[in-house]
């Protein structure tokens, strides 16, 4: 059709796109082409109109063909690269958002932009010289401030982005999202107070704030008030029901919390599958993948935590075992690259960084690389991949390492487990469909990490006064915790304790209850918690251990590297077995390692099992000396024989769904 004013017509049109109202302003552009079939302008916001229609080859060949009729128009190029962003086409966006800045040095949205994309190729500094220029085009530009002190994180300068955050936010003290992400570079420095203020303070300029409200909820977590996290966490529920993430961080955060019952598990398991895992069309039933039992297999490993991680630690060891020719390794990687992450990568047949991927994305990968057994090792830990495996890209699913529990999902077949680990009565918390794969031994196994220093002689005997230690997180040490520690130092004179504390407001928590309890704070020792970075030697750290006589285990969530560690230095651990799983990782890993008797069933056995311990030095000082030998002569520390039962593990999950399809007699 004619227009009669054909630039109040296009007017018109970038109002609606402008709008969101898509299909009219399609439907106008369409038509003014007609009249005017050569402009480029016309081409270009057509083609920007169809691309966000969700049409995007028909899209990308029109802002293609604008940038043909003429090529030295720099919004052509800006808006076309930020659609490739938008695609993850990052290298194709890098280059056409390059041009748009040589063509256009001045405009502040260009440098951004491209800032922009170099974030998405993990490029950080050239980000960071980008956010830069934007500023110095723009000195109000308040994405760029804001994309600027995450990219300062992202490269490891966070003490810089954190003053960056601050010097903003004493500029604009109103800006929520500059103090959101304050408080998120302060949460990874592990300063929990200065994390939670900053929350808070975004919170009382925008109440609805989503991502500040979630993370407020995590470091109350941390700092062990886990009644007032949950309730934050469904606050946050209560702005977006759909969120996965906020529901794994309620399952995952009542774990923490001694009243928690299976029945609370059962509804948040029901409810997050009925949320999440139940697709429109269904999980995906129909898997190509060639079923015969005796084929190599494709094993993918999903997680955020192939890194110097206590997931990453705990894999490791098996994964440099595996047997090549009957396994075929992929992993989906959520995590930067770092020290560890290379490793990884060199055990690896096949690497694939998944950061940033949408399920869809994850699952057209997952079934095009036709992988066998999909292994999940998060969880309901930060930056799992739940709502992925709830789509059932492969056709055996199964979970591991994250925590020796269940994910209540529906999706996974298996999860991997072992004698010790299971309760009798069995697992409450699992689906109706979950089988746990039962390994000899151990569900795990240990390897030190390096440089760590030889086991002294027992701290008691140099000091004159035993200490007993905890280096699990401070989550999990509970009022309860704290009260029977308290009973166990009032009965032994003159102990000690020592706690592995982030700063914070938590060590003032502990030192109050435990004063409560009759310890005074001069019996209490804090060792900072430090970050993992390639400069930090984790197995130096483990010298914490020389000041430590006993070891103390936290319930109802037991510890697990931590436990391992202690053994390692020497310390025997003291264990509460618990009615679930992640109750009882102290009884596996105690047991396999010939300390069955260190495992206690109730509260008062743990009280004085600790206390009869504390009072037999010469028999404390003669285990120290022998555990470590008895940790490398245990299955623990056998790397090679735990791969090979761990495959056969795997090879048995493939070979009975073979059979349920028909093809093994």
């Amino acid at each position: 059709m004619q227009f009669p004013d054909p630039q109040a017509a296009l007017n018109h049109a970038m109002d609606f796109h402008r709008q969101g109202r898509l299909a009219e302003a399609e439907h106008i552009y369409r038509e003014l082409r007609v009249q005017f079939p050569h402009s480029p302008d016309l081409v270009h916001l057509h083609g920007l109109v169809i691309f966000e229609l969700g049409q995007h080859a028909a899209g990308e060949a029109l802002l293609q063909e604008a940038i043909r009729l003429n090529p030295n128009v720099a919004h052509y190029h800006g808006n076309y690269g930020t659609k490739l962003v938008d695609q993850r086409d990052t290298q194709r966006a890098i280059a056409y958002l390059r041009r748009a800045v040589e063509l256009a040095p001045d405009a502040a949205q260009h440098h951004y932009n491209l800032g922009n994309a170099y974030v998405q190729a993990k490029a950080h500094e050239e980000a960071i010289a980008c956010y830069r220029g934007a500023l110095a085009r723009n000195a109000d530009y308040a994405v760029a401030e804001l994309q600027l002190g995450m990219a300062l994180h992202l490269v490891g300068r966070t003490e810089e982005g954190i003053a960056h955050y601050r010097e903003v936010l004493a500029r604009r003290p109103t800006d929520y999202a500059v103090a959101t992400n304050l408080g998120a570079l302060l949460q990874a420095q592990c300063d929990i107070d200065g994390a939670i203020a900053s929350f808070q303070q975004s919170l009382a300029i925008e109440p609805k704030n989503f991502f500040a409200l979630n993370n407020l909820g995590i470091m109350l977590k941390e700092r062990g008030e886990i009644a007032e996290a949950v309730e934050l966490l469904r606050r946050c529920l209560v702005l977006n029901p759909e969120s996965a993430e906020v529901r794994s961080n309620i399952i995952l955060t009542m774990h923490y919390d001694p009243a928690s019952t299976d029945e609370m598990f059962a509804e948040l398991h029901r409810e997050w599958n009925r949320r999440h895992g139940s697709p429109p069309a269904g999980p995906i039933k129909n898997h190509p993948n060639l079923k015969e039992p005796g084929r190599r297999l494709r094993l993918g490993y999903v997680s955020a935590d192939l890194r110097d991680h206590v997931v990453g630690r705990a894999l490791l060891p098996a994964f440099r075992h595996h047997d090549h020719t009957a396994f075929e390794i992929f992993c989906y990687s959520m995590s930067s690259e770092q020290a560890l992450t290379r490793e990884f990568k060199a055990h690896a047949d096949c690497w694939r960084d998944m950061a940033g991927s949408t399920d869809h994305e994850f699952v057209r990968q997952v079934q095009a690389d036709q992988i066998d057994l999909l292994i999940d090792l998060g969880l309901h830990t930060s930056d799992n991949r739940l709502t992925a495996f709830a789509l059932k890209p492969a056709p055996l699913q199964l979970s591991w390492l994250g925590y020796p529990e269940s994910s209540g999902l529906d999706t996974i077949d298996y999860r991997i487990s072992d004698r010790h680990l299971e309760p009798p009565a069995g697992n409450a918390l699992s689906s109706a469909h979950e089988k746990p794969c039962l390994l000899a031994d151990s569900w795990t196994c240990y390897e030190p990490p390096a440089s760590f220093p030889e086991v002294n002689v027992l701290p008691a005997k140099r000091h004159g006064f035993v200490t007993f230690g905890s280096f699990n997180n401070s989550c999990k040490i509970s009022a309860e915790v704290l009260a029977t520690w308290g009973q166990i130092l009032r009965a032994v004179p003159n102990s000690r304790l020592m706690l592995l504390a982030k700063q914070g407001g938590h060590r003032r928590r502990m030192s109050e209850a435990m004063e409560s309890h009759g310890i005074t704070a001069d019996r209490l020792i804090f060792a900072d918690y430090l970050p993992a970075t390639d400069n930090l030697d984790q197995g130096r750290l483990l010298s914490r251990y020389h000041l430590v006589d006993i070891a103390l285990d936290t319930f109802p969530y037991n510890g697990m590297t931590t436990t391992l560690d202690a053994l390692w230095m020497g310390v025997p651990v003291i264990s509460l077995v618990g009615q679930r799983n992640l109750g009882r990782a102290g009884l596996s890993l105690l047991s396999t390692v010939g300390l069955p008797d260190f495992a206690v069933k109730s509260l008062d056995a743990y009280v004085d099992y600790a206390i009869k311990t504390a009072q037999d030095k010469p028999a404390l000082a003669t285990l120290r000396a022998s555990l470590r030998s008895k940790m490398q002569a245990s299955p623990l520390l056998d790397a090679a024989a735990f791969t090979r039962k761990l495959e056969t593990g795997f090879r048995d999950m493939w070979v009975e769904w073979c059979k349920r399809q028909g093809t093994v007699g």
